[in-house]
């Protein structure tokens, strides 16, 4: 899988590419892949996995469906470094030029939706934003989120369902003292495991390596970056000026505890009218793996 270098510090930036197979394919879907012939979406991932958090979506996406697949390892996590020979400081802004980046580079890359959850919801609106300044926003067909971090994952009195300063205390000093440790006794409450969602333990263990492969520092500044950016007036701008053309679907887990529906995708509805969002009763956080099949409905859905 292909690497850039950021031309922001040097950093090395890696992304998966997963292009339809025009030999055989394992369970192709001829009528799915003829509707989608030429669909690509740009997946972006949430805090502290990697693009791998994807891969039981954009396998069957590609090779079942049709749709080029492509997925970046934000800079710290996965295989991308943190920062490269020229380092600077690292801000939410940092991850969208490298997104950007990553886009001018991809061969053959036409238009194409993202699909983003958690922090990576707010990280496709700027990339959009970027875009636009670049006059590339034509590209951009749409945007599917899943449980995202916005407007502002932190509780104040205009944001009093998001998690608290204690909250995001806890979870820093829980990864400084014993990152493994923390990680096991916590996984579970990304995928709503406490409410009954059944999830194997080897699918945990997979997410658990997935945040065991990240950066400290990483882990530990993103943490910061996510949980101190308002996205309210970005959103009310965007509802106000996004094309018509350009479709956002939201997908929320009703048992979602990291991100709660309150603090979440309602203020999302009320910034911008027309998203169609989509409740899923019995999922959380993570339900790009506990609703993987509904997810995917929902993702064909929006393409056709």
């Amino acid at each position: 899988m292909p690497y850039i270098t950021s031309p922001q510090d040097g950093a090395s930036l890696f992304y998966i590419d997963y292009r339809p197979s025009t030999q055989v394919t394992f369970q192709p879907d001829p009528d799915s892949i003829a509707r989608n012939k030429d669909k690509t979406l740009f997946f972006i991932h949430g805090w502290p996995m990697s693009g791998r958090m994807y891969e039981n979506l954009m396998l069957p996406l590609s090779q079942t469906h049709g749709i080029r697949c492509i997925a970046s390892d934000r800079r710290g996590f996965g295989k991308s470094e943190w920062q490269g020979p020229e380092p600077a400081e690292v801000t939410y802004d940092t991850f969208a030029e490298d997104t950007l980046a990553i886009i001018k580079s991809v061969k053959d890359l036409g238009d194409f939706t993202f699909v983003a959850s958690s922090m990576g919801c707010g990280e496709s609106l700027l990339v959009y934003e970027l875009m636009k300044e670049h006059g590339l926003e034509q590209q951009v067909q749409g945007f599917i989120w899943m449980g995202p971090s916005l407007p502002y994952p932190l509780k104040t009195a205009f944001s009093p369902h998001a998690p608290p300063q204690e909250l995001w205390d806890m979870i820093l000093d829980g990864f400084r003292q014993d990152r493994t440790a923390f990680v096991k006794a916590s996984i579970g409450g990304v995928f709503g495991t406490q409410h009954g969602i059944e999830m194997s333990e080897t699918a945990q263990e997979f997410f658990i390596d997935l945040v065991k492969q990240a950066d400290a520092i990483a882990i530990e500044r993103c943490c910061q970056i996510l949980s101190n950016y308002d996205f309210n007036e970005k959103l009310k701008s965007f509802g106000s000026s996004k094309s018509d053309g350009v479709k956002l679907t939201v997908l929320h887990g009703g048992k979602d505890q990291s991100m709660p529906l309150e603090a979440s995708s309602e203020p999302i509805k009320s910034h911008i009218p027309d998203v169609d969002l989509k409740i899923y009763e019995n999922a959380a956080h993570g339900l790009y793996h506990t609703a993987a099949s509904e997810v995917m409905k929902d993702i064909l859905a929006q393409l056709n």
